[in-house]
């Protein structure tokens, strides 16, 4: 390889890292089941909101807040997820997604998430 193909390369790669070209963004949706006896289903989101690599989190109600129970409260949850922070970590891929959902189901009074990885969607 010349210098000047070497130098091309090298300047391709860091306009690639300037513009964030690998950046990956994908959203996704699934059932999110808590118990909002002992917790406020707020307080339940924003700590799924402080989990790396989450940058919007909104909920879709199934059904009237009336006629939920609370200790099993159902919502449809709506997530961003931005690779941004694990590019440094070896990169982002839909396996660390997978990372990111593991987390969400330990939060303290969720009960259960899921969703269906065929309805990952780039953003």
């Amino acid at each position: 390889m010349n210098k000047i193909t070497l130098q091309t390369l090298i300047r391709e790669q860091l306009k690639k890292a300037l513009t964030e070209e690998y950046q990956d963004q994908y959203k996704l949706s699934g059932r999110l089941i808590t118990n909002i006896k002992n917790r406020t289903q707020n307080d339940i989101l924003s700590d799924i909101r402080s989990i790396t690599g989450v940058t919007v989190v909104s909920t879709d109600e199934i059904q009237d807040y009336s006629e939920q129970s609370y200790e099993n409260f159902n919502t449809i949850l709506n997530l961003k997820i931005d690779g941004y922070p694990f590019i440094k970590a070896g990169g982002f891929s839909k396996e660390k997604i997978e990372i990111i959902i593991d987390q969400i189901r330990k939060i303290p009074n969720v009960l259960s998430f899921r969703y269906n990885p065929d309805n990952i969607e780039s953003t």
